[in-house]
């Protein structure tokens, strides 16, 4: 009988080491958030008039804010696991982003998601491809989410209309058209 106490009290003591271990593997090394500044679309319009050519460039900072904002508005994205900060990197159509979670409102975690980026008119749409936790890739039926979108529609005059999108390294080249 005290053979099966000991048994079952170092199992519990292995269980709770490795729940530590875990836990301190997938802790955040990066502060992150969700703050973001509206794109300045009209300002670059009005710039893009002055130049005479219908195009602009939103540059990673500006995407960044967008589907930040897309993280921000539904934060949750899934049952129990909620966005608590977010950086991405924009490398032509292929977006990595460093992000911190935090699992049952108690385990805060990091995370590097890849995503691809599309244009589904009037939609810039970030379709999340694989998960990981430092280099660990993390299977899609643990973790995956719903793609992110951003309605550029939403920062246009009424007169004007997306043509065309780009993706290019330094940015998304958008060609305008009136309506």
């Amino acid at each position: 009988m005290g053979s099966i106490v000991k048994g079952i009290i170092s199992l519990l003591m292995i269980g709770m080491l490795a729940s530590f271990l875990v836990i301190a593997f997938i802790k955040p090394e990066q502060r992150l958030d969700l703050a973001y500044t509206e794109l300045p679309l009209r300002d670059k319009l009005a710039g893009m008039v002055l130049n005479g050519k219908p195009e602009i460039t939103l540059t990673e900072p500006e995407v960044n804010g967008l589907l930040k904002k897309a993280l921000a508005i539904r934060p949750e994205v899934r049952p129990n696991v909620t966005v608590t900060g977010a950086r991405f990197d924009l490398q032509g159509d292929q977006l990595t982003a460093d992000v911190n979670v935090l699992i049952k409102r108690r385990i805060a975690a990091a995370a590097t998601l890849r995503f691809d980026l599309v244009w589904m008119e009037p939609y810039l749409v970030a379709v999340h491809k694989e998960t990981s936790v430092k280099q660990v890739k993390i299977p899609a039926s643990w973790f995956h989410l719903e793609p992110l979108q951003a309605n550029l529609n939403d920062y246009l005059p009424r007169l004007a209309a997306i043509r065309s999108v780009a993706f290019e390294n330094a940015g998304v080249r958008l060609s305008f058209k009136l309506r």
